[in-house]
């Protein structure tokens, strides 16, 4: 709902009420006075009039990858525009599959909008370099080395920038990067030259310059994948991963980049299905475990919007049940789950889970309510 047309709803409502005969005193204590008085207003007044599964598709970003016949989604499917507005949608991500022309993404974005009830996130992985949806587009783009190739903040800021100028003139207002891994382990089969460096503070350095010139552009970045993905030995996209440093470790090389990305203001930390054996003691993955979200939470003082890396990899699908994963996350403190492997079994074990109390409002309605300040700061209601 855009602002324009909150501010009539309340004014309206506001003559339902009778405020036509309060006195101008009266008026001037009731009405909001500032611009972050009238932005809490206005997000309490959206939450109060939702239902809860309107509340429960907010914490949902799905992928609407392929067609029924396997062909790429290059065009709203009825069966994509459907499932946003059954599930209510908070968010969508595009991959290579869905982009060709700039024109052709444009009106892909605009539909996907136009079929929800509020504003989505649009989000991509476009790194630059070794992970980039851009290159095997006909979108017209500048080529950019991998962060690992950069040796300067300056070429990390101008890489936001191209990326971000890019992305926003094609609808995509949120960018899964830039990677914020310390890359010490020369064996990592996943992180390698996405990550900046393996010394804490250059990579948190070159962190920082991107999302500066990311978020200048006005799409949102995303540091990823916390509590750090730099040394592990395997891909949690084929299975289980663990890092077997403790907390005194991890606060002194791995959590370094996601601390200064926090200070530098960005807006989503996606937390990865890794195991700190070490510094937690529930044995599960960081997507799913309360004790590492306190991490970030707690320990980095992080209140903004934490995604989990896509749930559709083997490191939940193989272990977790694909509504019992996205119950535990929820629990566990993250605010939008990303990419269920099945959207529908998420959507209603979530709506379960509030039902029967497991996720108290209370909970449900703090995911929310950063969801919705952050659309509401990015303009978007």
């Amino acid at each position: 709902m855009k602002r324009w047309l909150v501010g009539i709803l309340v004014a309206v409502m506001c003559l339902g009420a009778g405020c036509g005969n309060k006195t101008e005193e009266q008026l001037q204590v009731e009405a909001p006075k500032t611009a972050e008085e009238i932005k809490q207003k206005t997000i309490q007044e959206m939450i109060g009039a939702m239902s809860t599964e309107e509340k429960v598709g907010q914490l949902l970003m799905a992928d609407f990858r392929n067609n029924a016949d396997g062909s790429g989604m290059t065009v709203l499917s009825e069966e994509a525009a459907e499932k946003i507005k059954q599930y209510h949608l908070g968010g969508t991500i595009l991959f290579a599959e869905n982009i060709d022309t700039l024109e052709q993404t444009q009106k892909l974005t605009q539909d996907l909008q136009s079929a929800a009830e509020i504003p989505l996130f649009i989000g991509i992985d476009e790194e630059g370099g070794l992970v980039s949806r851009l290159k095997k587009s006909n979108i017209p783009h500048e080529t950019m080395l991998s962060p690992g190739e950069m040796t300067e903040p300056a070429q990390a800021e101008a890489a936001g920038q191209s990326i971000g100028e890019t992305l926003a003139s094609m609808g995509v207002n949120v960018d899964f990067a830039p990677v914020a891994d310390v890359n010490t382990n020369p064996d990592n089969p996943v992180i390698g030259i996405r990550s900046y460096s393996d010394e804490p503070e250059k990579a948190a350095d070159m962190v920082c310059a991107f999302i500066k010139g990311l978020q200048g552009t006005g799409v949102s970045a995303t540091v990823k994948h916390f509590p750090g993905h730099g040394d592990t030995a395997a891909d949690s996209h084929k299975g289980e991963v663990f890092v077997s440093h403790d907390l005194e470790r991890l606060k002194a090389v791995e959590f370094i980049p996601f601390a200064k990305a926090i200070d530098e203001g960005v807006d989503l930390v996606m937390v990865g299905h890794i195991k700190t054996l070490n510094a937690t003691s529930d044995g599960l993955p960081a997507t799913l475990s309360a004790q590492a979200i306190a991490f970030l939470r707690g320990g980095l003082k992080y209140d903004g919007v934490a995604i989990t890396d896509a749930m559709n990899m083997q490191a939940i699908t193989e272990y977790y049940g694909v509504g019992e994963s996205a119950v535990m996350s929820v629990s566990a403190g993250i605010d939008i789950v990303l990419m269920p492997a099945d959207l529908g079994e998420a959507f209603q074990a979530l709506l379960d889970a509030v039902k029967e109390g497991r996720i108290s409002q209370e909970r449900l309605e703090e995911s929310l309510w950063r969801i919705l300040s952050l659309k509401y700061d990015k303009g978007f209601l």
